[in-house]
């Protein structure tokens, strides 16, 4: 094979700083649900962590190369690929990824089963093929990591179908980022530490749970550090991989769309007032790819409406969310004027973790979010951060919507109250957001594919 940009010995120079052969020590929090399911599917196919850039996916692939090291494996049977490294950039194809392998198993380790994490895969276009034969032929057991979810969509359907098992990886749940702060145990030990709580719920909301960030102590570089990476998922995930020409409005309608977060976003109003400030016609094609675009980089996601009329599914928006409240936050209005729809985002993106797929309602009166499992609702949920203020508005659309799908109970989310009342033949439970963040079960699930 004709590689004659990079040798075999100039490959290992590349890849010896960055791995625990080449003396390279990873230190970090560790984050035991997403270590302990990769643990246990990596046997079963090769694992694909999917997430939005500085989520922690590159750390968690590390922290599990550590952990097979310190469970008897040897470091040299273990393999870490940052395919963002420049001196690769000029070669991304499945070649790069042959040699690199070749590289490897010369000059490293010549043994069994060893462990390779591809950092980044999806810069390389047909990734998908070397793994597959890596995997066909027993040569290695394989991590991917990628920040587009279209590794959900063609790559991992056609070729890769039922050989990979993603997992997406989202920044700190409350439940990590207060252990990330030094608090741990179940809630009855939390109680004790109530006020301190809540104040770290605030810190939450305003600055979200991107690890980089919660561990930075300065406030205002926190901001910075938001700033950048925001800015950086516009660029590189989303302008430059899906080939918009014009990265300035790409990001305008990024803006736009992220300051109405936990609202609904509708494409022709987005468009109108993206045609106001560029000073030209815009199309609503173009701003519905970027919406799609930052939906598959992990940057936002939209909730439809659930109805049984396919005609109000077309015609009412799609409500959206940021991926993280920090973000949502660097580009929206401060956050003491924001409060309320931060606490919705935060359950958004809570419920998004835990279920895939989240709906709201509509129908007399709005429901800010109807869960399903399977064919089944299970949930319905309002949020209001102070409910005495709209108590009667929140429970008569959580009543309809209970009523409507045949549940039992409804849900309100609020800012520091908690009540059970029956009203209608529903049992209503208020329960303060910061209890709600720490009492659904947030392990890492098997990610829903989309459909192609």
């Amino acid at each position: 094979m004709e590689m004659n940009m990079l040798t075999r010995e100039e490959i290992i120079e590349v890849l010896a700083p960055y791995n625990l052969w080449g003396g390279r020590e990873w230190k970090a929090v560790m984050r035991e649900k997403y270590i302990s399911s990769i643990e246990k599917r990596l046997p079963h196919g090769a694992v694909a962590l999917i997430g939005t850039r500085r989520s922690g996916k590159t750390t968690l692939a590390r922290l599990f190369l550590m952990r097979s090291v310190e469970a008897g494996n040897s470091p040299d049977a273990t393999l870490y690929v940052n395919l963002e490294d420049p001196r690769f950039s000029p070669y991304l194809k499945p070649e790069l990824l042959e040699e690199i392998f070749s590289a490897y198993r010369t000059y490293v380790y010549s043994g069994r089963d060893p462990i390779v994490v591809l950092d980044e895969v999806q810069n390389v276009p047909g990734w998908e093929r070397w793994v597959r034969k890596v995997l066909d032929l027993g040569e290695a057991r394989v991590i991917v990591t990628g920040s587009t979810s279209s590794l959900l969509r063609s790559e991992l359907s056609t070729l890769l179908t039922g050989r990979v098992l993603p997992i997406e990886v989202f920044s700190l749940s409350f439940e990590e980022f207060l252990a990330f702060r030094g608090f741990s145990g179940d809630i009855k030990s939390i109680l004790g530490k109530k006020r301190r709580v809540e104040a770290l719920l605030r810190e939450y909301l305003e600055f979200g749970g991107f690890p980089q960030v919660v561990l930075t102590e300065d406030e205002s570089l926190r901001g910075e550090l938001l700033r950048e990476l925001f800015e950086g998922v516009v660029l590189r995930d989303i302008a430059y991989r899906h080939g918009f020409r014009d990265a300035r409005t790409v990001k305008i309608v990024a803006e736009l769309a992220l300051s109405r977060f936990s609202s609904l976003v509708s494409v022709s109003r987005l468009r109108n007032e993206l045609a106001g400030i560029v000073g030209r016609k815009v199309s609503p094609n173009f701003v519905d790819a970027v919406l799609d675009a930052m939906d598959e980089a992990y940057l936002s996601f939209r909730v439809p409406v659930l109805s049984p009329k396919v005609k109000d599914a077309m015609r009412y928006p799609k409500k959206l969310y940021a991926i993280d409240t920090g973000i949502a936050n660097i580009v929206g209005i401060r956050f003491t004027e924001n409060v309320g729809r931060l606490a919705e985002n935060a359950v958004a993106r809570h419920l998004r973790q835990r279920f895939g797929e989240v709906y709201y309602y509509r129908g007399k009166r709005e429901v800010d979010f109807i869960v399903k499992e399977g064919t089944e609702v299970t949930r319905a949920i309002q949020v209001s951060w102070d409910i005495d203020e709209s108590w009667d508005r929140e429970v008569e659309g959580l009543v309809e919507a209970a009523k409507t799908f045949g549940l039992m109970e409804g849900t309100i989310i609020t800012g520091w109250k908690s009540c059970e009342e029956k009203i209608g033949g529903i049992a209503v439970k208020c329960i303060p957001l910061w209890r709600f963040l720490l009492s659904l079960d947030t392990n890492p699930q098997p990610s829903r594919p989309h459909r192609p």
